[in-house]
C-alpha cells in the first residue's frame, strides 16, 4: 500500500525535505525557527531545506519586518510536477526507441564466439520465456512439460501465450505425454502448429530446449536446480534444428 508521503519522494524530495514540507503545510507560513521546533531539526538546517524546496517548486518565502517566512505551496499545485514527470518519461521512452537501432547496430552479430547468458530462479526462467516470444519467429521446443514449475506455468499461460498467439509464425514442440501436456496442447493451439507427444518411459526429457533464430536455450524445472542458459550462435542453433528434425522423424515413425 502506498505510504502517504511516498509520492513526495517520487517527486524528488528527501526524507528531511518531506518532513519540512509536511510540517509547513500543517502550520502555515512560519519562520524557519518555528518549523525547526516543530520538526526537531536545527534552524539552519530548516532554512537550507526550505531554500531547496523553493528551487524544486515546493515552497515560497516572504520577508516581513526583517524576518523571512516560509510556506509550502498548495498541494493542488503539485499536479503540474506529476505531469512534468509523465512528459519527461514519455520523452525518455521516445529517445530510447529512436536510439535503440543505433545501439543494436554496434553489436558484432557475426562473431563466431558464442554469447552465453545464464538465468536462475523463477524470475530468471520467466525472462527466458520473454526472449522466446520477443520476435515473431518459429520456436522449436523439446520439453518435459509435465514437470513445469507452477509459477512458470502460470506465467506461460498468462503472459507468454497471449504474445505468442498473435504471431504469424507458429511453434513446434516435442514433449513428454501426460495430463498437463495434453491440457497445454489445447490451450496453446493458436501458438503451435505441431505437437508431438512422446512416452516418457521410452524417452524422458529432463531439460527443456528451445531453438529460435540464432539462439538455443536449455533450462531446468527441477526445484533443486532452477537454472537455464541461452547460447547465441548460428552454428549451434542450426545444428540443434537438425537434431530436432531427426527426433521428430524418429518419434513420428514410432
Amino acid at each position: 500500500m502506498l505510504n502517504k508521503t511516498d509520492l513526495l519522494k517520487e517527486l524528488g524530495l528527501s526524507d528531511k525535505e518531506v518532513t519540512v514540507f509536511t510540517a509547513s503545510l500543517q502550520h502555515g507560513q512560519q519562520t524557519s525557527n518555528v518549523i525547526a521546533k516543530k520538526t526537531n531539526l536545527a534552524r539552519s538546517t530548516v532554512g537550507f531545506i526550505f531554500e531547496e524546496l523553493i528551487k524544486k517548486g515546493f515552497a515560497s518565502k516572504q520577508t516581513k519586518n526583517n524576518s523571512t517566512f516560509y510556506s509550502a505551496i498548495n498541494p493542488k499545485h503539485l499536479e503540474h510536477l506529476v505531469l512534468d514527470k509523465i512528459g519527461n518519461a514519455k520523452k525518455l521512452y521516445s529517445d530510447f526507441k529512436e536510439t535503440l537501432p543505433f545501439l543494436l547496430s554496434l553489436q558484432n552479430k557475426f562473431s563466431s564466439v558464442p554469447k552465453v547468458r545464464y538465468f536462475e530462479g523463477v524470475e530468471g526462467l520467466c525472462r527466458m520465456l520473454d526472449d522466446f516470444c520477443e520476435k515473431d519467429q518459429t520456436v522449436l521446443y523439446i520439453s518435459g512439460h509435465n514437470m513445469m514449475h507452477p509459477k512458470i506455468r502460470k506465467y506461460t499461460y498468462e503472459t507468454y501465450l497471449p504474445i505468442s498467439n498473435k504471431h504469424i509464425n507458429k511453434n513446434k514442440i516435442i514433449l513428454n505425454d501426460g495430463k498437463l501436456s495434453r491440457e497445454y496442447s489445447k490451450i496453446a493451439k493458436k501458438a503451435y502448429d505441431e505437437f508431438i507427444f512422446v512416452d516418457d518411459k521410452k524417452c524422458r526429457f529432463t531439460l527443456t530446449t528451445a531453438i529460435y533464430g540464432n539462439k538455443v536455450a536449455f533450462w531446468s524445472y527441477d526445484p533443486s536446480d532452477m537454472s537455464g542458459v541461452i547460447i547465441e550462435n548460428h552454428l549451434i542453433a542450426d545444428n540443434m534444428r537438425n537434431i530436432f528434425g531427426v527426433l521428430k522423424t524418429s518419434f513420428l515413425r514410432n
